[in-house]
């Protein structure tokens, strides 16, 4: 059957497009941040391993005793076209950085399920996705 095909990963099923992309998200079982260019760049090089979030009223009601399934790291806001990585969310830890309180959110590449690294015109640029080629019309 064309259309989805089924992936494992860390003993969790996902079900996923013809294209490797996870169709059963649910935006209450992901926490979303947004970042700006000069963030995404040192995301993308694998230079930033870590996504810190102060500890404000606002993101404790988003984190702090919260279970999500993933995380969702876009750059900028926008369109659906706009870059993103989904990660598989392991959790949150309040650290002390620069003598401020906040979360350390583990953002390793090892973690990432899906991306869009970059755009190019009008193309979308997918990395750790496996060719679309290699699908039988039985998945």
């Amino acid at each position: 059957m064309i259309g989805f095909f089924i992936a494992c990963w860390f003993g969790k099923i996902e079900k996923r497009n013809i294209l490797g992309k996870v169709i059963d998200i649910r935006a209450k079982d992901t926490l979303y941040l947004i970042v700006e260019k000069r963030v995404w760049d040192k995301i993308v090089l694998g230079d930033k391993r870590i996504e810190y979030r102060e500890r404000t009223d606002y993101w404790d009601k988003r984190i702090h005793n919260r279970e999500y399934k993933y995380l969702k790291i876009t750059n900028g806001y926008g369109n659906e076209t706009r870059p993103y990585r989904l990660y598989r969310y392991t959790g949150a830890t309040r650290v002390m950085k620069d003598s401020i309180q906040c979360y350390a959110i583990n953002i390793s590449p090892d973690l990432v399920i899906e991306s869009r690294d970059y755009m190019e015109s009008s193309i979308c640029h997918y990395s750790g996705l496996p060719s679309t080629s290699s699908y039988s019309d039985e998945n």
